[in-house]
């Protein structure tokens, strides 16, 4: 594209899972879209998160169980073959080649546009391309922000000189590092201290606080209980006070406590940032660089003349509600059908239990850090956590061609959806149905039938 200008119905801003829901929600309602990607259509799910770190613990979480079993731990007496383990990661994250999900994207009738966006008016996204054209798109009714997060560096002195590792680099890593030094103490921080110590790495967690501080307190203690005996050091209760390399090549992390921890990566995992200081926010009313504020239809809000029209929607991660995939995909489907809706002149009442309401996108949002590292006593304590709290019923559905958790609140009233004009085979307007991948359907109990989960 040559500095053009061209219209669409609907235009979002990101490629990635949460994106491409959007996207499929809006066609499907027979409004055109299109997608702006600057790097890999699947985003960071696809090859730098979700998929590739269930692969790296995989094949280790197999093995553990394994010797657990009699009769088969007499045949698990081998340690796991690394390389294997990266090849199968890789064939997950499909060598970082995208050809697949973008044909996924034609074959749904979603129109692509590669290169960096920036919104510069209302309805209007200004899109740079790696060598240096522009395209100017306009959206006769919405534009979606779908653009999700980044790893943020911690205020260590010295971090930044010492190459540090994100979750990017610890998913994608080639060759696995004698020991390695992770920060910080949530999931991202225990599930690859789980797959490089069973991948042979030598692993120091340094901890500020509790491990896995949002989840119930055993859930944490079964965890360090379980890395420890893999041969993992768990330091709680300490932070590293400055970073360097020393004269061999080894990071030195200084403790708050006089301590050292010497690596030879170190990971650092200490939090994510909204991915919106480059996006233009300022040019409609809105600071650059910040998470965006939305009501329960994702609309973004703020008090700008320009944000008037309800024109400017977000979802997942730069909402900042529940930054993860599975609740960034069910915000997508609820906001394609809410733009669906005010496009064809319905009412959209977001108020708690209307006719017309869509469904709850609020926390609080089921998640599971899986799989976490097993201590003999952590069954029991699994299935408590699987146990949803009293009312907060939902329907799991998992295969192995689509590994999506769906959830949704229990007598959630029917939203009407894109049905009317949809192509697809779930009818939105039908909470019978849960849509599983981007372009299948599988049949589950409605909420007026018996409980589900």
């Amino acid at each position: 594209m040559n500095d053009q200008t061209t219209t669409y119905d609907v235009i979002v801003i990101g490629g990635g899972a949460v994106g491409e829901n959007v996207a499929d929600r809006t066609v499907q309602g027979g409004l055109s879209t299109i997608i702006v990607e600057s790097e890999l259509v699947g985003g960071e799910c696809s090859y730098w998160a979700c998929m590739p770190s269930k692969a790296l613990l995989r094949s280790g979480a197999a093995l553990s169980v394994a010797r657990r079993v009699g009769g088969a731990a007499e045949a698990a007496t081998g340690e796991l073959d690394v390389a294997a383990v990266l090849r199968r990661r890789d064939s997950f994250t499909s060598h970082w080649a995208d050809d697949g999900q973008v044909g996924w994207l034609d074959s749904a009738g979603i129109a692509l546009v590669r290169g960096h966006a920036r919104l510069s008016g209302v309805r209007e996204v200004t899109v740079t391309g790696t060598d240096g054209t522009t395209t100017v798109l306009t959206a006769r009714h919405a534009v979606v922000v779908s653009t999700g997060s980044s790893a943020v560096l911690p205020d260590i002195p010295g971090i930044g000189t010492v190459d540090p590792w994100t979750s990017r680099e610890a998913t994608s890593v080639q060759h696995i590092p004698e020991s390695l030094a992770i920060i910080g103490g949530g999931v991202t921080a225990a599930e690859m201290a789980t797959a490089y110590t069973s991948l042979g790495a030598r692993v120091t967690l340094i901890v500020r606080h509790s491990l896995l501080g949002k989840e119930e307190p055993f859930a944490g203690e079964l965890v360090i209980e379980a890395l420890r005996a893999a041969g993992a050091t768990v330091l709680t209760g300490e932070a590293p006070v400055l970073a360097m390399r020393s004269a061999d090549g080894d990071v030195v992390l200084t403790l708050a406590s006089g301590g050292t921890v010497t690596a030879t990566e170190v990971l650092v995992a200490t939090g994510r940032a909204p991915r919106t200081d480059d996006l233009g926010l300022a040019s409609v009313g809105l600071p650059d660089g910040g998470w965006l504020t939305v009501d329960d239809t994702l609309l973004v809000q703020g008090d700008a003349a320009d944000l008037a029209g309800d024109w400017l929607y977000a979802t997942g991660d730069v909402t900042h509600r529940a930054l993860l995939t599975h609740q960034g995909k069910y915000q997508a489907r609820a906001a394609g059908d809410v733009i669906v809706a005010r496009a064809s002149g319905r009412a959209v009442d977001d108020s708690p239990g209307a006719p017309t309401s869509p469904p709850q996108t609020t926390p609080p949002s089921p998640r599971s850090p899986s799989p976490i590292p097993r201590s003999p006593r952590s069954g029991s304590a699994r299935r408590r956590q699987r146990r949803p709290a009293s009312g907060s019923g939902c329907s799991t559905i998992r295969s192995e061609a689509s590994p999506e958790r769906a959830c949704r609140p229990m007598a959630t009233p029917a939203w009407p959806g894109p049905s009317s004009t949809s192509t697809g085979k779930c009818s939105s307007a039908s909470r019978s149905w849960a849509r599983t991948s981007r372009n299948s359907c599988t049949r589950r109990p409605s909420p007026s039938s018996a409980r589900y989960r």
